[in-house]
């Protein structure tokens, strides 16, 4: 009876249409080499202005490095309210960023508040990257690394499917440490 059942399995995974011809992971590197300004230790502060909540003031570290051989980008961070609102430490957040050589984007995961947020991830000049959440409420982060050694990222909100953006927060980072 197992027999037949393998055979079958076995035809079935060798048809051509479940083969995919072997990745190309060199291709993947080369797109990854191309947001590689944003690898290292950063440290640096900024401001969240929450739907209905008052502006407050932060302190964010990350740690960006290669993973995989270089065809992942890890992003690991921490920020830190300051005065009356600040955090416990130990609230961060965790995104890492791929490549697709077949479909030529990139992807990005935010694992975060408990889930994990998809986004999309382009990069929209040299040293210049964006990710936008979907949705009709949207996130959209754009982090300009045109400074060597400098992280300017603004983040902005849309609850209007992308038609109008409201800024929700700045950061100016410098990199401490190169990964």
């Amino acid at each position: 009876m197992r027999t037949p059942f393998l055979i079958a399995l076995a035809a079935f995974a060798l048809t051509p249409a479940t083969a995919q011809a072997p990745r190309d992971l060199a291709a993947q590197a080369t797109a990854m080499n191309d947001i590689a300004f944003m690898k290292g230790r950063w440290l640096g502060r900024g401001y969240r202005l929450p739907p209905g909540g008052a502006r407050y003031d932060y302190t964010q570290t990350m740690v960006i490095e290669a993973k995989s051989g270089g065809i992942l980008l890890a992003i690991d961070g921490l920020s830190l309210r300051h005065a009356e609102n600040a955090d416990k430490p130990g609230n961060g957040s965790f995104a890492v960023v791929s490549y697709d050589e077949r479909t030529r984007q990139y992807a990005f995961r935010s694992f975060g508040f408990g889930e994990m947020i998809p986004a999309t991830f382009e990069l929209v000049r040299p040293n210049v990257v964006r990710w936008i959440t979907a949705g009709p409420f949207m996130l959209r982060f754009t982090i300009d690394g045109a400074t060597p050694g400098t992280w300017a990222e603004t983040g902005e909100r849309s609850s209007d499917g992308g038609k109008t953006w409201t800024q929700t927060h700045a950061l100016t980072a410098w990199r401490v440490d190169v990964r």
